[in-house]
């Protein structure tokens, strides 16, 4: 094996181990931008002073629709 086939080999393998890494991250992302999208169809399809909370192994929410935010006074 030549020097030249090895560093091939080596960059080849980086190049594979670094398109995984996108793939895996991107559909992460994915995975999360839908969460995120059935959540705020929920939400939307709900009357005012209803509560949704859903608790998963990635997240918790607890969402109060129409309902005011703790913590902050209304001016």
């Amino acid at each position: 094996m030549t020097t030249t086939t090895a560093a091939g080999l080596a960059a080849s393998g980086y190049v594979l181990r670094l398109c995984h890494r996108w793939i895996k991250l991107r559909a992460q992302v994915r995975r999360a931008e839908l969460d995120q999208h059935g959540l705020s169809e929920r939400a939307r399809s709900l009357p005012p002073g209803s509560r949704i909370i859903e608790r998963t192994a990635h997240h918790d929410v607890d969402i109060l629709i129409g309902g005011m935010t703790m913590g902050r006074s209304a001016r």
